[in-house]
């Protein structure tokens, strides 16, 4: 399956901003379990790239797992991604060369926007999905107005205050993608905890889906 195949089967992004090596595969394990298929490390946790590695080497016979780099913000980062095997780049931002150099090495690029120029930038530039972000200081209204202007074929992945208190509404109000952060996982957090949450979200899909 290709990544937006996957995006759109599950709507959910794991972003496991601040987690360790130590941490990376026991966290992956439940959230794959769960129905997690989408992996983000953001590149500002303690030595990232070695997490990101391992989450490759893991799950490198599965191809319907993807895993990726969150807070990508240089070419620089993209090229040493880029040597872990992982797939895809998420940055904060639209930066047009990261992007491009995202492309140029088969990556998935998926930067972050607020505004329509930067929207279309990112499109421009090879972007192959977008995130809106931050959601939470703007709001479903924003985001119905964003949507309609941009090409359907892209999908719009939410990223900042999404939790188990509004998916279900954020859902029925026209929400299709969801990059999920500390509503998930929080470093250090207890692993049955994290489980209960990763059903929860995973259920919620489910249950709109069906």
């Amino acid at each position: 399956m290709t990544y937006n195949e996957v995006l759109d089967e599950t709507r959910l992004i794991a972003i496991l901003r601040g987690i360790t090596p130590s941490e990376i595969l026991g966290v992956a394990k439940i959230l794959v379990k769960s129905g997690f298929k989408i992996i983000e490390v953001p590149l500002n946790s303690p030595d990232a790239f070695k997490s990101i590695k391992m989450l490759v080497d893991e799950y490198k016979n599965d191809k319907d797992i993807f895993i990726g780099a969150g807070t990508v913000c240089t070419v620089k980062d993209v090229e040493t991604l880029k040597e872990t095997g992982a797939s895809l780049v998420i940055s904060p931002n639209v930066d047009a060369e990261v992007i491009k150099r995202s492309r140029e090495l088969n990556l998935i690029s998926s930067p972050g926007f607020l505004t329509p120029s930067e929207a279309y930038i990112a499109i421009n530039a090879g972007a192959q999905s977008l995130k809106l972000f931050p959601f939470k200081r703007f709001g479903i209204a924003y985001y119905n107005d964003i949507k309609v202007i941009l090409p359907s074929e892209y999908p719009l992945v939410v990223v900042g205050g999404v939790d188990e208190e509004n998916i279900s509404t954020l859902l029925e109000e026209g929400v299709e993608y969801f990059g999920l952060g500390s509503s998930l996982y929080k470093p250090s957090m207890d692993l049955g905890l994290l489980k209960t949450k990763a059903d929860f979200f995973v259920k919620a899909i489910k249950n709109y889906y069906v």
